[in-house]
């Protein structure tokens, strides 16, 4: 719509000015190619030449009671405005211009497409539509796609409010509308949601440790750090720590760094020789000693990798030896006093082996931290019970570690991009199907490795957006008052990533149902926000206290949201704007609905026609399955015929609905079972029903 005038300036003070509507307008409501269109109301915007001002208030006003300046002007309708920018150069600024409107200044409506900047502040060549605003349904809402999709974002609402079509629909515009060439979008699809969303260009993972066949999140062991393992292992920082360090470093030193010279079978029997001399040559007890070399011997017989099965000889040399006091002796000899530690360990050192290993698995890296726990434990007279939990975690979460880590092949070489992404620009990554402490972890592993690539990439164009769905699984503060390890590494991640990705080209979205039990510093340090109906006080008063720009009648609105109806704030935007975001039930594949429990369940009683027809399908179901397997019908008679109808509908089944009802017309009929055949008949409703009950040929027979 173009600019039309509307009145003229009658009071001016400071930023509010008072204006007299012309007569012509008495109602906020005129036509426009045949619709009505709302022009002057509470909560629109007039323009003065350059200065935009909101109609925050409306009176009619009497005769008696007109001002001298509005006598001049014959009216009886006027609005009270307050200004909130100006426009300069086209673009839409937010505050005072400087300029004062003088008395009888002429005032105007403003166009769709200055609307469009006051409200977004956006052109439609940098911007996508995700719906259209509340109040002016008319208008499409759009996203600028540098301040929104460059920042972080925070999409909040409880259950059934639309926060998942949102998200959906703010992604699959991008998608569709923009080429996204050089940049990478990680969405972690907590509840199983997206698998048909966003884009059919996308790759989709799915995390299932459940039922390792099909996972398909699985990554190169040669991209781990020790980082990363101090975070799947959560260690502690002063005793755990350094033995993974220490394993690690060694690992990536000598088989990863070597790549085709690596000899992955010499390094590890290198090490298990060195942790028998160390156990064998500490201060502890003899006894002791053995016991820990032959926890390391029987765990050999576990490992699933034949190597281990052809170097478990190694172990032989002590069927030689047998323990007297604190010395090692020959076994059947009476030399009690000579110690055979030192020819214990020199034929230790002097094994060969001739087996080859091409890969290094999860199942190693098991074997080297506990080898190397036992090492030092006994080495350098560390509390066992320290460093013992650090193994246990291990072994406790072996099985997934070998579904989600792939072997090292020697030579084999991949970065953490071309890993996840292939070729692909969107990664969707469904953690639905693993236990619940493994899927925090993984998450916040991969969001770490893909965070530390783009840190450590050479700068760039590219960007790396980050989308959590249901964050407060991962991100919560009340985990925190727990004393949760891993909680606290994974809100440390996210924290990091929030604080320091900008200036990287990485940028975190969250959504969630519950804003209050999101951590401070992630909810202060979003920038933009998509607000669902909330009706918790503690998560409105977060929202009110946290979201700039927010007014109070957007936050009294939170409660009153129908679903699919949200408040877009912050840097994205000129001001709060309260939207009906797009929805297609054709093609929105988001698989988050709530489920119709009457696609399953029946009526009863009191049917109407619909339920007759869902009765009648139900019917035809049964009798075509009872057609197949020779049954006999359970729902509905294939004899007896309606009184009313005449058609062969009658209730037989009291679950599905009330007996001698006909599911074809509705009538209630009168079954009565003869007691003599125990066949089923229809007899009129106002016969009185004797005991017994006999149909016609049985009552023939006896009497």
């Amino acid at each position: 719509m173009r600019d039309m005038f509307v009145g003229k300036v009658i009071e001016v003070s400071n930023t509010n000015i008072c204006v007299a509507i012309n007569k012509e307008l008495e109602t906020p409501y005129v036509i426009v190619n045949s619709n009505p269109i709302r022009i002057a109301g509470v909560g629109s915007f007039l323009k003065i030449e350059n200065d935009v001002y909101e109609i925050i208030n409306e009176k009619t006003i009497l005769e008696s009671d007109k001002k001298e300046q509005s006598k001049k002007i014959a009216s009886n309708r006027v609005v009270i405005c307050k200004v909130v920018g100006y426009f300069e150069e086209s673009n839409f600024r937010q505050g005072s211009s400087g300029d004062t409107p003088n008395i009888f200044d002429n005032v105007y409506t403003v166009s769709d497409k200055e609307l469009v900047k006051i409200y977004s502040g956006t052109s439609y060549a940098d911007s996508i539509v995700v719906g259209s605003y509340l109040y002016k349904k008319d208008l499409d809402f759009y996203i600028d796609i540098n301040k929104f999709f460059a920042s972080h974002s925070l999409i909040v609402g409880n259950t059934g409010s639309g926060k998942s079509n949102t998200l959906n629909t703010i992604f699959t515009e991008l998608f569709e509308n923009i080429n996204i060439q050089n940049s990478h979008f990680l969405f972690i699809d907590t509840n199983g949601e997206y698998s048909k969303a966003f884009t059919e260009t996308k790759l989709y993972r799915v995390l299932d440790t459940r039922y390792p066949e099909k996972n398909t999140i699985q990554i190169p062991l040669n991209l781990l750090e020790s980082e990363d393992w101090r975070l799947l292992l959560e260690a502690t920082e002063k005793t755990q720590y350094p033995i993974i360090k220490a394993v690690w470093n060694g690992v990536i030193k000598n088989v990863f760094i070597k790549e085709d010279q690596a000899d992955i079978a010499q390094y590890i029997l290198k090490e298990l020789k060195q942790a028998i001399n160390g156990i064998l040559n500490s201060n502890a007890n003899t006894t002791n000693k053995l016991g820990a070399i032959s926890s390391i011997r029987e765990d050999f017989v576990f490992l699933e990798d034949v190597f281990y099965k052809d170097i478990q000889d190694i172990f032989n040399v002590f069927g030689d030896y047998m323990v007297n006091g604190n010395k090692f002796i020959l076994a059947g000899s009476t030399d009690y006093f000579t110690d055979y530690t030192k020819c214990i360990c020199e034929r230790v050192n002097n094994y060969k082996t001739q087996s080859l290993k091409q890969e290094f698995t999860v199942e190693d890296m098991g074997l080297l931290l506990n080898i190397t726990h036992l090492y030092r434990t006994y080495k350098y007279s560390m509390n066992e019970n320290n460093t013992s939990p650090l193994i246990g975690r291990f072994n406790s979460n072996k099985k997934d570690f070998k579904v989600i880590f792939l072997p090292y092949e020697v030579g084999k070489k991949q970065n953490i991009i071309e890993c996840l992404y292939k070729d692909k620009n969107v990664l969707v990554c469904d953690v639905s199907g693993a236990k619940k402490d493994i899927r925090r972890i993984i998450v916040t592993f991969l969001c770490s490795k893909v965070y530390h690539y783009a840190v450590n990439s050479p700068k760039n164009k590219s960007s790396l957006h980050l989308i959590v769905d249901e964050a407060h699984n991962y991100l919560s503060a009340q985990n925190l008052d727990k004393e949760d390890a891993v909680a606290k590494t994974c809100i440390e991640t996210f924290e990091s990533i929030i604080k320091e990705g900008r200036k990287f080209g990485v940028f975190l979205t969250m959504a969630t149902q519950r804003p209050s039990d999101i951590t401070p510093t992630l909810l202060s340090q979003s920038h933009n926000y998509v607000i669902h109906k909330l009706v918790n006080p503690r998560d409105i008063e977060i929202m009110k206290n946290t979201v700039p720009y927010i007014d109070e009648m957007s936050i009294s609105m939170l409660s009153i949201l129908s679903p699919g109806q949200a408040i877009f704030s912050g840097t994205a935007f000129n001001r709060p704007n309260t939207v009906q975001v797009k929805f297609d039930e054709s093609i929105t594949k988001v698989e988050s609905d709530t489920i119709k429990l009457m696609h399953n369940w029946r009526r009863k009683k009191n049917f109407d026609e619909e339920s007759l027809a869902i009765a009648r399908k139900d019917v035809e179901r049964d009798r075509e399955l009872s057609a197949i397997l020779g049954w006999e019908t359970s729902i509905a008679s294939d004899e007896l015929e309606c009184k009313a109808c005449g058609e062969k509908y009658i209730c037989i089944d009291k679950n599905h609905a009330p007996v001698g009802m006909c599911l074809k017309c509705g009538e209630i009929n009168c079954v009565v079972t003869c007691v003599q055949c125990g066949r089923s008949f229809i007899i009129d409703t106002d016969v009185i029903v004797d005991e017994p009950v006999y149909c016609e040929d049985c009552s023939r027979e006896l009497f």
